[in-house]
């Protein structure tokens, strides 16, 4: 499995995640353009095929300016494992790549498998954001560098 940057080759592969109900369900839309130059999105590829994509785009859901880390895959490919493989891929992106001090995910209380992954990948509960329109009731996670 790789990462490759998300580019209009990939509309197709979006559109088809929208259109899956148990993908798209706690995702909405995104908040920004996935392809917008201040983020980092990539495909998740096997080969030529696209499984979802996962990356990175700016939030100031804790408060500061952080990037959150967003994942979909396709409704085949869940419960295998991808999406924790590609939210791990983008973690070491950020912080070896990108040298970002702290990566966060905001997901929904009652999306149990997001926060398996988060907790498998290392990340800890920071707070409970239940501001928004309508109210959110997110559990915002972080993981930081290590200093090694």
């Amino acid at each position: 499995m790789e990462l490759r940057p998300l580019d209009a080759s990939h509309d197709s592969l979006l559109t088809s995640l929208q259109q899956q109900e148990d993908v798209w369900e706690f995702i909405g839309t995104l908040p920004v353009s996935a392809r917008d130059r201040s983020n980092h999105v990539f495909a998740v590829m096997d080969g030529h095929a696209a499984l979802g994509f996962a990356g990175l785009v700016r939030s100031r859901a804790a408060g500061a300016d952080d990037f959150e880390l967003l994942c979909a895959m396709r409704s085949e490919v869940q419960q295998r494992g991808v999406a924790r493989q590609a939210c791990q891929l983008v973690l070491d992106w950020a912080f070896k790549t990108e040298k970002l001090e702290r990566v966060i995910a905001c997901i929904d209380q009652s999306n149990h498998p997001a926060r398996t992954i988060a907790d498998k990948i290392g990340m800890k509960e920071l707070a409970i954001q239940e501001r928004g329109a309508p109210p959110s009731n997110r559990i915002v996670y972080v993981k930081y560098r290590d200093k090694r």
